[in-house]
């Protein structure tokens, strides 16, 4: 087990960025041009398909290497910190590989697809004692660990229900994107994937709740019973459309309705209303914008800030810990419910039920398919605490009902 090293204020922690395109590029402008820019100094960068493009070009015009392996980074360099913003069957092996190499390593969400990778990533950190935290943006979110504080110091009582609901409207091109990997099952190599609504774009959200109803800050409730709906229109393997209902260990309810499938003009943003034995929190539209508020029995009001102000938090608190050792509040173990979740939807549902075709619309400019009256289903089902089939929408099926037992890894 290697001893923290306590670093000097002054001195920049020196980083590997892994992915520079998609995602990555909003960490490049980070650590150019952000608030961190002073705080850390990217080093090197990775990413076979960086080619010469314009980020590629930028890192270069600054003297700052971009390899297409990570051996040909770590044979000349080392970096204090490795942020991984790489395609979801990469996270394992970069993860490890970046541990064993000297590095800590932030790997943004989901930490996996596979139960026996995520099992690998935490062997390999205790086995080298480096840092290892996913990058579940609202996990490190000052907001977020505010209210999370208050829950657990009681202020709302014990945590009856949560519902949570966000549509993300994504056309073809999304599922264009990358290497081929977006809305797979596997790859053809036998790796797992899993890229769905809840896995990918809305996998904070699903996260967050189960982080909330954690007993501990770095710790996030276990599921126990999930009855699971999941749809798709796309022509994808995985799903873009779901509505789940997961009992957690300590007896809360927590309900979670997302869709890539909802017009343009229907995306909207995520909303939660946490309901306690003490009073409510409510993450929704109030006064002209969104905030976040909580309302006790005794009739006090509590604003929170809106979560997701600064979505480069998680950088801060890498830093923290580099320097002064400071605890993380988003490790491996904080992200395994979720993985639980999707894998439990994966051995549940191996092919993904498409909606009916007289309800599916392909909306030409957009390249969008869509289904038709679902965002006004899923919300009538948000306010509600229900689920589409106990609403007996025509294009719904019964919930599949899922138990998550004590084991969980597999090899």
């Amino acid at each position: 087990m290697r001893q923290t090293k306590m670093r000097s204020d002054c001195e920049k922690v020196s980083l590997l960025l892994v992915g520079i395109g998609g995602f990555g590029n909003f960490y490049i402008r980070e650590l150019l041009y952000g608030a961190r820019a002073g705080v850390f100094q990217i080093v090197g960068a990775v990413d076979p398909y960086a080619g010469t493009g314009e980020t590629a070009r930028e890192l270069h015009d600054r003297g700052i290497p971009v390899f297409d392996t990570l051996e040909e980074f770590y044979r000349i360099h080392r970096a204090e910190l490795a942020v991984l913003v790489t395609p979801i069957h990469l996270h394992a092996g970069q993860a490890c590989y970046c541990m064993e190499h000297g590095s800590d390593v932030l790997c943004e969400k989901p930490m996996c697809a596979f139960p026996g990778d995520a099992r690998a990533m935490i062997e390999a950190r205790n086995r080298t004692g480096r840092k290892l935290a996913i990058g579940f943006q609202w996990s490190f979110d000052e907001a977020i660990l505010r209210l999370k504080q208050d829950i657990m110091d009681g202020v709302y009582g014990k945590i009856r229900r949560m519902r949570t609901i966000v549509f993300f409207p994504r056309g073809l091109t999304y599922y264009r994107r990358g290497s081929g990997w977006a809305g797979k099952r596997k790859l053809d190599t036998g790796q797992w994937i899993l890229d769905s609504v809840a896995s990918n774009a809305a996998a904070h959200y699903l996260h967050n709740m189960l982080f909330l109803c954690g007993s501990r800050i770095s710790e996030s409730a276990e599921p126990r019973v999930m009855e699971a709906e999941v749809y798709r229109a796309n022509p994808i393997e995985m799903f873009d459309t779901c509505a789940l209902r997961v009992s957690v260990t300590d007896g809360a309810e927590l309900l979670f309705y997302a869709t890539h499938a909802v017009p343009g003009a229907q995306a909207r943003e995520p909303e939660f209303v946490l309901e306690g034995e003490k009073g409510t929190v409510t993450l929704g539209y109030r006064e002209g914008g969104t905030a976040m508020w909580g309302c006790t029995a005794d009739g006090r009001v509590t604003v929170y800030e809106k979560p997701g102000a600064d979505g480069m938090g998680k950088l801060s608190c890498m830093e923290r810990a580099i320097r002064k050792g400071e605890p993380l509040s988003c490790v491996a173990e904080t992200a395994l419910p979720h993985l639980k979740c999707i894998w439990g939807l994966a051995e549940s549902f191996p092919e993904t039920p498409r909606f009916p075709e007289r309800y599916i619309e392909y909306e030409e400019d957009g390249e969008q398919y869509t289904c038709r009256g679902l965002g006004e289903a899923l919300d009538n089902c948000w306010q509600k605490g229900s689920l589409p089939y106990e609403e007996e929408m025509a294009w719904a099926r019964k919930p599949h009902e899922i138990f998550f037992g004590n084991t969980f890894y597999h090899e």
